[in-house]
């Protein structure tokens, strides 16, 4: 046997080994991931089984209750284990994939209705609370079979098999009369006054301003378009498109450009307050391929052309506190500094086409929202005395700045220590923790 034959003889040895031992490997990870799988799904069940078993223990218990308060506390405990199970069953949707609309719709719907019959202080349920109780009993008594049986095949069953259970007890569920509510002049009246509507005071951001003619306005819109709005040769009107009422700006107007035959010349709507504010502008339609390369804009010369507008815009001079490219959009955010203390949530948007260099839309309803609010600016204790407030797990990185945090005067702590966690935010007042910032 000559070198070269060993050689591919030994070559072809190597290969095979390698492949056995490639597949071997490969065969224990996906069994230790089945087995794992398997341990999830008996558990997942398990934990399914006990929720279900008191959820309809504390239905049982609320029927045979012989007083308001017993009957109260035992559907109280049906809510609190309904929300449990909840709980589980998006761990199981994403973590196993097991999906059960019947199964999720009953649980979600009774920890909804049950809060009506908890509420009520009659000495016995109604005939329709009673029906919803029995509905949610019959059930949690169908769907206990198929979790026991899931949890006893869990680790010696293949997922399909696992599956299969899922599949027969949604069947079997979906064959039963779900929670009803519709139409119930009751329950809706119970869900009505524990979150009631109350419509803001009309225009109240603006109340008590001089208030201007659409005419007025449409002049003013034209100052604050400029060269958006130049069309160049032949006469350009402005006109009133549209209007309505706002319950935070009051009546506000929508303004668009056109020409001496009413056609319109330019892609934006300008939107302003009776008072004469712009709330903010938008464009209609995309903006053709062929203008899309005429000019590109960096951001130095967004900021540039977003500052002219600024000027226009109010007498109040805005920061620049972020910018951003994104797709074939630029975006900057200005907001008021006021005392050197920051108000973000004032927040005028900018967004310009990075290829044209043309305005996308502007949007300053947020700092209007907000326009005559008087927010804190004097803080009581010192950055200093503020540190002394933050938990033990976190350690501030860099100097904190005062900002205007849910309306309250905070020093943001830019911090590490906690995955997630840039910024905790300190009562710049009271010392009181107000929250942190927190990203995935």
């Amino acid at each position: 046997m000559n070198v070269l034959t060993k050689s591919i003889i030994g070559l072809l040895c190597v290969t095979t080994l390698a492949g056995t031992y490639f597949s071997y490997t490969e065969h224990q990870n996906n069994r230790q991931w089945e087995q794992q799988q398997q341990y999830n799904t008996q558990y997942w069940s398990h934990m399914q089984s006990i929720y279900l078993r008191d959820f309809d223990y504390a239905l049982a218990e609320s029927l045979a209750a012989s007083t308001i308060s017993d009957r109260q506390a035992a559907l109280q405990s049906a809510i609190e284990n309904a929300n449990f199970i909840l709980q589980y069953v998006r761990i199981g949707s994403v973590t196993m994939n097991f999906q059960s609309w019947s199964y999720e719709s009953f649980i979600a719907d009774g920890s909804r209705y049950l809060a009506y019959p908890a509420s009520e202080k009659e000495i016995s349920l109604n005939p329709d609370q009673l029906e919803q109780i029995q509905r949610l009993r019959t059930f949690a008594r169908t769907a206990l079979p198929y979790l026991d049986q899931m949890r006893k095949k869990a680790v010696d069953s293949s997922l399909s098999d696992i599956q299969q259970i899922l599949t027969e007890m949604e069947d079997a569920l979906s064959q039963l009369d779900s929670v009803s509510t519709y139409g119930n002049k009751a329950f809706n009246e119970f869900l009505y006054n524990q979150n009631p509507y109350i419509p803001p005071k009309p225009g109240t951001v603006f109340a008590g301003e001089t208030t201007y003619t659409a005419t007025e306005l449409a002049a003013k819109a034209k100052i604050f378009m400029g060269d958006a709005w130049n069309k160049g040769a032949g006469k350009q009107f402005v006109h009133m498109v549209s209007g309505g009422s706002s319950p935070q700006f009051g009546e506000v107007m929508d303004f668009k450009l056109s020409d001496t035959d009413g056609k319109q010349t330019s892609s934006y709507i300008a939107t302003l307050s009776k008072s004469g504010h712009v709330l903010r502008v938008t464009r209609h339609g995309s903006i053709p391929k062929e203008a899309a390369v005429e000019q590109s804009m960096d951001l130095k010369q967004a900021v540039a052309v977003a500052d002219t507008w600024m000027a226009r815009w109010s007498d109040e001079r805005l920061t620049l506190v972020a910018k951003e490219i994104k797709d074939t959009s630029i975006y900057l955010t200005y907001i008021p500094v006021r005392e050197q203390v920051s108000i973000p949530q004032m927040k005028v948007v900018w967004r310009f086409d990075r290829r044209t260099g043309a305005l996308k839309s502007f949007d300053a309803s947020n700092y209007y929202s907000h326009y005559n609010k008087t927010f804190p600016v004097h803080p009581k204790l010192t950055a200093e005395q503020a540190s002394e407030k933050l938990g033990p797990k976190v350690k501030a990185s860099g100097k904190p700045k005062l900002e205007i945090h849910n309306n309250k005067l905070v020093y943001a702590f830019p911090v590490t220590g906690i995955e997630g966690v840039s910024h905790v935010y300190v009562n710049a007042r009271t010392g009181a923790g107000e929250g942190i910032n927190y990203n995935l």
